[in-house]
């Protein structure tokens, strides 16, 4: 009796059995590409993203965020925030807020309107 050798490659397999593992891997790399990837965060949320990334050392709560079109493809957001690691009297500013650009939804500006240094 004689055994045909498993296939070691998708060349070697039936027909059938490609197009099924053609179909597996097609949807697995569907399901692995939208796998922790946030498709409803708006502009403000990124926004304060990029604060918080921008100041890691401090710990914020956000207070306001807001985004408002300036043009077409133009949204300007800003987004204030308290720094809870400091207390009241500290000589740091205590209040900071922030203004991202975002043209066709990629960053393409990002400066300081209030803080971090005094």
């Amino acid at each position: 009796m004689k055994f045909v050798p498993l296939p070691s490659s998708i060349g070697g397999m039936r027909c059938f059995r490609q197009g099924a593992v053609c179909c597996l891997l097609i949807t697995l790399c569907g399901v692995a590409t939208t796998c922790g990837i946030p498709h409803d965060v708006g502009l403000a949320d990124r926004c304060a993203d990029i604060m918080r990334r921008a100041y890691p050392n401090a710990a914020l709560d956000i207070t306001k965020s807001e985004a408002s079109a300036t043009g077409l493809t133009t949204i300007i957001a800003r987004v204030e925030g308290a720094r809870t690691d400091t207390p009241p009297d500290s000589p740091l500013p205590r209040d900071l807020a922030v203004e991202c650009r975002f043209d066709e939804n990629v960053l393409t500006g990002f400066r300081w309107t209030a803080g971090p240094t005094s």
